[in-house]
């Protein structure tokens, strides 16, 4: 028996396993019953018709505000990523310090995929790595898609 297994072996190690087991096994079946008590509570609950079920907030002030700021959020983040694509491709045309590849994916991932996407296009910029390529694509799809669904929504119980 070499020194490695006497060790896992000792009476202190087992005992620890023995605790970490048992913890594992009480959370994995705390996890069970919630999800079970959430299905059950899920069964219950009534189904809205369809126009409360659409527009979740009555106050019309209340959808301006969430529809300016998304719409804000939105324009900000696409003209930031839109700028640092533009910023990088300068520094790297003149050899200069260049923005790091993980603030890029960051501000994309955050939202600025259309912004990631026409810098790319204008500036001919990382078109060249399959990464940012197929990452861009993705996320500009899922992203336009997702944006549009939350402004049309809070859009149309805003304005009508």
């Amino acid at each position: 028996m070499t020194a490695m297994q006497s060790f896992e072996n000792s009476p202190q190690i087992v005992a620890i396993k023995d605790v970490l087991r048992e913890l594992f096994i009480s959370m994995g079946e705390g996890i069970k019953n919630a999800f079970i008590s959430f299905y059950e509570w899920l069964k219950n609950v009534p189904l809205p018709v369809p126009p409360t079920m659409l527009k979740l907030f009555s106050n019309n002030k209340a959808n301006l505000i969430l529809f300016l700021l998304f719409t804000a959020y939105v324009i900000f983040i696409n003209i930031r990523t839109f700028t640092l694509f533009a910023v990088d491709k300068k520094h790297a045309v003149k050899k200069h310090g260049r923005v790091p590849e993980k603030k890029l994916f960051k501000y994309i991932w955050l939202g600025g995929a259309p912004g990631a996407a026409l810098a790319m296009l204008i500036y001919r910029h990382k078109t060249l790595h399959k990464n940012f390529t197929v990452t861009v694509t993705i996320l500009l799809i899922i992203q336009l898609v997702l944006f549009s669904f939350v402004l049309g929504f809070l859009g149309f119980w805003t304005f009508f």
